[in-house]
């Protein structure tokens, strides 16, 4: 408003108070239309009538938007009953609130009611009646116009569609105060469908197999129907029972059956899955279905679309593979006898169990520590049924067990005294301290022996052992007094101590005695609950054959609940084998499990005709639930009711069991702690804090039950060839099928696949069948049999082993070694877990890296590793021989006797470097070397076993796992010595054995020189040898002498011929492909070996694989160079055209990089394609890690940044996408390198040529094949043999400045600028002034300086002179150009440094020269030799500047030291 406009208002208000009147006082009510209708009871019946009868009252926008029925609903109560909460259980806080909040609602509800009821009577008592026939034909066109629309095509929001007749139901459900609906198990195995258990009821199908006829109270009414809708209403709350409509023209709404009886205390809050109507038999009238076009004219009927038909519900590729091989899949029935997994319901009594003398024999499987006690699970056997149930142990009365090392002296106010100590005193002090804290406590002396790295520890030495209970506190670990300096195992681990004292090694038959069963009755979901009051009535049995196990692998399926930002489970699948060996060898297709799935709606209902679909092609049984909450309840019912001993899952320990473990949590679950053996009043306290403490949370949470996971540690070791480790891959790798990936879509996405029926049962079934893989991946690695013997061989606890914790099962065996030999072992030393990170010490289990990097600190921590021979690169096509020493690292320190009890390593300190001397072969044999000779002695005796021809399949089955768990075990001891986290570290002694492997493989070089041998390649310990013989028979001969020759040399290393190789490519270190000669029955065949090369790298997709390889196989082939390079070229030229006309599948674009850490902390992630694929998958809520592989595909597009065009494969591949990948990329980036550096072997081709074949642009290469042909150290003349003009023709020429007259002009030297040069000095060649010298020094030095930072500004810029590139900063790529725009894809230039050291040196050179008198002099020119000597004071002071500068340039040194140095040693 302007000024002139608010001095109008204020006049007229100066007005209106000059009246005495308001503005308001003069404002006037204008007339609007009437926005209702005013009528009375009667019109609002024939209004209400009205619409009902017309057809287009209100369209839906087919399903997805409002929708009303004509009616109004006065008992609704305006709550959202759709919705679920995350925490379902009432507040405290709000409880008074909340009682209060319902009987408010309560009264207004019944006022409601007395309402409606009052409106009624009126009516019936004003109005005119109805008569009976017209109230007849009513209900009868009204219940028609329900079946007809019940017809048509269901949408996707059947609910909003529905709403009221739902709310309708529910409504009067409640008020007949009935039990809430049950879900209901489709199972299709049997024909005859019992009851599951007492949890989950059946409901049975009177019509056509699918309809529920469930009665909501036990009493019959009769009574007439009502003349009105309101009647109807008013009159049905007390006498009309309801059944779900189950017909299939009836929207199938009940196929999304009810509810749980777990689910009562939120009947409110539940969901809106099911319709209810009026059933007539239960009124005594016929239920007649009349069309409603008796009536009105019916509308023609809409042709049902196929499912081909609409889009949204187009088959997902490979449904009809994997429900065929699903249906083709042997399934156990129900109420088959195999399935009685517990012999009796409820507990077991201990006298079912026990032995004749009253003892317990147990298989323990797992264990866990709560407070003092320690429970162990397991088997046992009832005697009753022969059969074995679960059971747990509660060991008590475990004792801390410390070692106090008595001082020689002393110590008062950390002053040593001259007072000797004794034993006594000790005893006393200690005695003080335990009174202290009020510990009851008792000790002995003992003599105990020390070999490791703390000082001041003698070798052997008395110590007091004093044992307290662990219910008492933990004494810290740097714990001294006047009488003693070291308290030994203080931070010793519950299990840790019970193991060691009873010498139990790994999972094993146990012999329990004095057993009691009452005092820990009922705390557990085991069988069997007994308890011990004494670790010693606890004994190990010899080994024995053990029990048969109950295995479940699990799968589930999530979506992305956006709201909450949380994942939520839809689908749990399972597959259950009972009482099954744990190393069977048979076929997984042949085993007979017992499977279930509980699936919920993705959205509110369930798809029309769901359960028709399930019953009609399922397998096994199908829970189907209305909710999260109901769905996970089911599944801890079938947790409990099965009791597995082993969870199999696929990313099990990272991903799935958390997202179990939280949404059990967020839905209050009741029974949660039923995913483990241990009954618990509470979650574990660090659950759900993240990090490493959740992970211990989680198991925690499942103590008693194994985890065995293909995506972890230990199953990526077992299946070591898989690049990604997706289930995708170990299927087609470890079984040899096809499993096709399904989306991982947020909810919005997943509809339009699981919004039909088919469309639902194949998302089942396919969550249904990865059971099936994950048991057959599990089953066929035999990974619970490697890992028991590996737990059996270290001694720690089998779900550790499982976890892939490598460096703990050689903590432990050495533990159980050294304290069964009375030695005082390390303790665990506490980390930092935010600083701690994982360590990959722990060596390959037969190689090892060039250098041994251990811990955080690699300057401290970083010493030299296996030697490694600079290969001779080149293609050979004579036979060459790989010599490989059996297990290297084990057999030197059995060779050199390298233990912490033999070396000396008094000298030795963690900053030095020095190598400790080995010890002497008179020292006796040390704890480590008798250890690994042990293991290797066991495996020798097992594989004899093998070659027994009596020998069953399952015996030579079980003695090869036995055999790989022994040479595992001893091929991993090297690594407890260089992992900084172990408690077993020992730099010296890591150092020593690795120098020791140096020492014979150069020594192993030398010998097969000396036989004229010619090695071309070495690494860690084997050799490749040239025999240069064109029969296999001749290399052999010479492989045998050889083997020999070295052998001879030792005592216990030995070498054998590891491989033949044909043909060879040798292409850099650790780098190579050969054609391997491998006896297959007797005949030679030869079998493709890459190593290291790009094709084994997941960082190039499968297309640049395939290219690499048929490109190798084609140089490998032995055939004609020419036939090669056409046929390479050929191939090419396809390739190229195929990759631009998209007739290569998408999936084989997809490149895969693992994550180093965790996506955010990535400084340059813009440019980096895997980041930026993983935080847009993080945006959607998957949950992503560090040391996680991402696959993505580069899509073309706009944009230079490639990273930018990086896509997950499901955005690429999905139906109706427009993105295809960016075919220049992946010809120019992903294809051409790797081929480029496999034919650099060849000649006949290039780089050019390659590209051309490719269709891409040569023009990019051109510099880059010529500066590749120039060779590396071309021939250039000596510096002195080139005359100064040539040198420094480029240099920059000095310019001086005239102080008087600020005249510039360049000097150039006496034999060039003797004109402007005097006996007086140098002068200007304008004003004829002379310059002091001290002008000349200080223009000299500032033009030096300058020359300087030019240098240290470090530009480099492109060789290439169309790119043009300059910049100050290296890429990751090294010298390569990366282009202007930094995507390294617009050149192939070299980056070179603008301003070299060589030109700044001789910029240097050429000041010097300038002023150097003596070069000036001897030229010929007497004029110029008497300016020389008249200006020789004044300019050696100039030549003392320059030369001051070239002392300070390292160009001009050469460090023979250096050089040299290799002769000193």
């Amino acid at each position: 408003m302007g000024a002139d406009g608010r001095l109008a208002l204020l006049r007229e208000a100066k007005k209106l108070k000059a009246e005495g009147k308001s503005r308001l006082s003069t404002y006037k009510l204008e007339e609007s239309e009437a926005i209702y209708d005013e009528v009375d009871e009667a019109g609002f019946k024939q209004v209400v009538r009205k619409r009902l009868m017309n057809e287009d009252f209100v369209v839906d926008d087919n399903g997805l938007g409002y929708a009303d029925n004509g009616t109004y609903d006065w008992d609704h109560t305006g709550e959202n009953e759709d919705s679920e909460t995350e925490d379902d259980g009432p507040k405290r806080k709000k409880k008074k609130s909340k009682e209060k909040k319902d009987v408010v609602s309560k009264k207004q509800e019944n006022a409601m009611e007395k309402f409606v009821s009052k409106s009624s009577s009126l009516l019936k008592n004003g109005a005119p009646r109805i008569a009976a026939a017209d109230d007849k034909d009513f209900m009868e066109n009204l219940l028609g116009e329900v079946e007809k629309a019940s017809t048509r095509e269901p949408t996707r929001n059947t609910s909003s569609r529905l709403g009221n007749f739902t709310n309708l139901s529910r409504s009067l459900a409640k008020q007949h105060d009935s039990p809430p609906l049950r879900s209901r198990p489709v199972n299709v195995t049997s024909s005859n469908v019992s009851r599951e258990d007492a949890v989950l009821v059946e409901l049975s199908s009177p019509h056509n197999g699918n309809t529920m006829d469930v009665k909501m109270e036990e009493t019959d009414h009769t009574m007439n129907l009502p003349s009105s809708p309101s009647d109807l209403k008013s009159k049905s709350k007390s006498s009309i029972k309801y059944e779900q409509v189950s017909d299939d023209d009836d929207l199938n709404m009940s196929d999304a059956v009810g509810f749980n009886a777990e689910d009562d205390q939120d009947d409110d809050q539940g969901d809106d899955l099911a319709i209810e109507r009026p059933t007539g038999a239960s009124i005594n009238i016929p239920v007649v279905s009349v069309n409603i076009s008796a009536s009105r004219p019916s509308l023609p009927k809409a042709k049902p679309k196929s499912l081909t038909d609409d889009p949204r519900t187009d088959p997902v590729e490979g449904s009809d593979m994997w429900t065929t091989m699903n249906s083709a899949l042997p399934v156990a029935l129900a109420s088959s006898p195999a399935q009685n997994v517990a012999p009796t319901a409820g507990k077991v009594p201990l006298s079912e169990v026990e032995e004749d003398d009253g003892s317990v024999k147990m298989f323990w499987t797992d264990y866990c520590e709560l407070g003092d006690r320690l429970l162990l699970f397991g088997k046992t056997k009832h005697k009753k049924s022969n059969t074995y149930v679960s059971c747990m142990v509660q060991v008590s009365g475990i004792m801390r067990k410390l070692y106090f090392l008595p001082r020689s002296h002393r110590v008062v106010n950390q002053i040593e005294t001259d007072e000797q100590v004794t034993m006594q005193e000790v005893y006393t002090e200690v005695s003080k301290l335990f009174s202290k804290d009020k510990i009851e406590w008792r000790s002995k002396p003992c003599e105990r022996k020390y070999a490791f790295d703390l000082p001041d520890i003698p070798h052997q030495s008395s110590y007091l052992m004093v044992l307290y209970p662990y219910s008492h506190r933990q004494y810290p670990q740097d714990l001294k007094g006047e009488t003693y300096s070291h308290v030994f195992g203080t931070g010793t681990a519950l299990f840790e101590q019970f193991v060691l004292m009873r010498r139990i090694m790994g999972p094993c038959w146990l012999e329990l005695k004095d057993v009691d069963a009452k005092s820990v009755a009922n705390s557990s979901w085991c069988k069997v609950e007994l308890a011990v009051n004494s670790p010693n009535t606890v004994t190990p049995l010899p080994d024995g054959d053990a029990p048969q196990m109950t295995l479940m692998s699990i799968a589930l399926r999530t979506v992305m609940n956006h709201k909450d930002n949380k994942q939520e489970i839809v689908a749990i699948s399972a597959r259950v084998f009972d009482n099954i060996q744990h190393d069977t060898t048979e076929s997984p297709e042949n085993l007979r499990p017992y499977t279930f799935t509980i699936v919920r709606p993705v959205g509110s209902v369930f798809p029309a005709g769901f359960e028709a679909e399930v019953k009609r092609k399922g397998r096994g049984t199908i829970w189907l639930e209305r909710n999260e909450q109901a769905l996970l309840s089911n599944f801890l019912a079938r947790v409990q009711k099965y009791d597995p001993d082993v969870f199999m899952g696929h990313n099990l320990d990272s991903v799935d069991l958390n997202v179990l473990l939280h949404r059990i949590k967020a839905r209050n679950v009741p029974n949660w702690h039923r995913m483990g053996r241990v009954k618990r009043s509470e979650w574990p306290r660090s659950f759900g804090r993240g990090g490493a403490s959740a992970f211990f949370a989680d198991k925690q949470v499942v103590a008693g039950r194994l985890l065995c996971d293909l995506a972890n540690d230990l199953g990526k070791s077992v299946m070591a060839k898989c690049q990604s480790w997706s289930l995708t891959e170990m299927c087609s790798l470890v079984l040899g099928v096809n499993r096709y990936e399904t989306e991982e879509v947020d909810m919005k996405k997943l509809s339009n696949w699981t919004d039909t029926a088919t469309g639902l049962f194949e998302y089942t079934m396919h969550c249904e069948l990865d059971t099936h893989f994950i048991a057959a991946v599990a089953i066929k690695t035999q990974m619970l049999p490697l890992t028991k013997q590996l737990t059996n061989l270290a001694g720690n606890s089998w779900a550790r082993t499982m976890s892939g914790t490598r460096s703990e099962r050689n903590e432990y065996i050495l533990l159980h070694e050294f304290t069964k030999n009375k030695y005082i072992v390390p303790d665990k030393q506490q980390f930092n877990p935010a600083h701690h990170k994982k360590q990959d010490l722990d060596d390959d289990e037969e190689h090892n890296d060039d250098d041994a990097v251990v811990g955080s600190n690699k300057k401290k921590d970083k010493f030299k590793g296996g030697l490694v021979f600079e290969p001779e690169k080149g293609l050979y096509d004579k036979y060459v021989l790989v010599m490989d020493f059996n297990s290297l690292y084990p057999s030197i320190i059995q060779e050199y006797n390298i233990c912490f009890t033999t070396v000396d390593r008094s000298n030795c300190t963690e900053m030095d470097d020095t190598v400790p001397d080995p010890p002497s072969s008179d020292m006796p044999l040390g704890i480590l070397p008798h250890l690994i000779a042990t293991l290797v002695s066991r495996r020798r005796q097992v594989k004899s076993l093998m070659k027994d021809p009596k020998a069953t399949g399952v015996q030579k089955a079980q003695w090869d796992i036995k055999q790989q768990a022994l040479k595992l075990t001893a091929n991993s001891m090297y690594g407890c010595l260089g992992y900084t986290k172990s408690r077993f570290y020992a730099r010296p002694l890591a150092m020593l054995t690795t120098y020791k492997g140096r020492e014979v493989l150069t020594n192993t070089k030398e010998l097969a020189e000396s036989m004229q041998l010619k090695v071309v390649y070495g690494d860690t310990d084997s050799v490749m040898i040239n025999t240069n013989c064109d029969v296999y028979a001749d290399a052999l001969k010479i492989g045998n002498d050889f083997k020999q020759a070295v052998n001879e040399r030792y005592r216990l290393l030995e070498i054998d011929i590891d491989n033949v190789f044909q043909r060879l490519l040798m292409h850099a270190k650790k780098k190579y492909a050969a054609l391997n000669c491998v006896d297959m029955n007797g005949k030679l065949e030869t079998q493709v070996e890459v190593k290291g090369l790009d094709m084994r790298r997941r960082e190039y997709c499968a297309v640049s694989k395939e290219a690499s390889s048929f490109v190798l196989t084609r140089i490998l082939s032995g055939e004609p160079t020419e036939t090669v390079v056409e046929k390479i070229h050929e191939y090419l030229r396809e390739l190229g055209d195929q990759v631009r006309k998209d007739s290569i599948p998408l999936q084989k674009f997809v490149v895969y990089t693992k994550l180093g850490k965790e996506p955010e902390q990535y400084q340059g992630g813009k440019t980096m394609p895997q980041v930026q694929v993983a935080l847009k998958r993080k945006a959607r809520g998957e949950k992503i890690f560090a040391n996680d592989v991402i696959p993505y595909i580069i899509a073309g597009g706009e944009g230079s940044n490639f990273a930018e065009r990086a896509y997950p494969p499901q955005d690429v591949t999905k139906a109706g996408s427009d993105l295809k990948p960016d075919h220049e990329y992946y010809l120019a980036k992903q294809i051409l390198p790797p081929i480029e550096r496999l034919c650099g072997a060849i000649n006949g081709t290039d780089v050019m040529r390659l590209a051309d074949c490719l269709g891409l642009d040569t023009r990019k290469y051109v510099l880059h094949n010529s500066a590749d042909a120039v060779p590396a150290f071309d021939l250039v003349p000596l510096e002195s043999s080139i005359s100064d003009a040539e040198r420094f023709q480029d240099a920059k020429r000095l310019e001086l400045r005239c102080p008087s007259c600020l005249n510039e002009f360049q000097f150039e030297g006496l034999l060039v600028s003797g004109k402007i040069c005097t006996p007086s000095g140098i002068r200007c060649d304008k004003c004829e002034n002379h310059l002091a010298v001290f002008s000349i020094v200080a223009q000299l030095e500032r033009q030096i300086r300058r020359e300087i930072t030019q240098y240290y500004n470090g530009w480099v810029v492109c060789d290439d002179s169309s790119c043009g590139n300059r910049t100050r900063q290296i890429s990751v790529y090294g010298k390569r150009c990366i282009g202007k725009d930094g995507l390294a894809q617009s050149c192939r230039g070299i980056m070179r440094y603008e301003y070299t050291d060589k030109m700044l040196y001789n910029q240097l050179l050429y000041f010097d020269s300038l002023f150097n008198v003596d070069k000036a002099k001897g030229k010929g020119d007497v004029e110029v030799d008497a300016l020389a000597e008249h200006n020789r004071a004044s300019f050696e002071i100039v030549m003392g500047v320059v030369g001051k500068y070239l002392s300070d340039c390292g160009r001009r040194y050469v460090d023979f030291h250096n050089i040299f140095d290799f002769m000193q040693r």
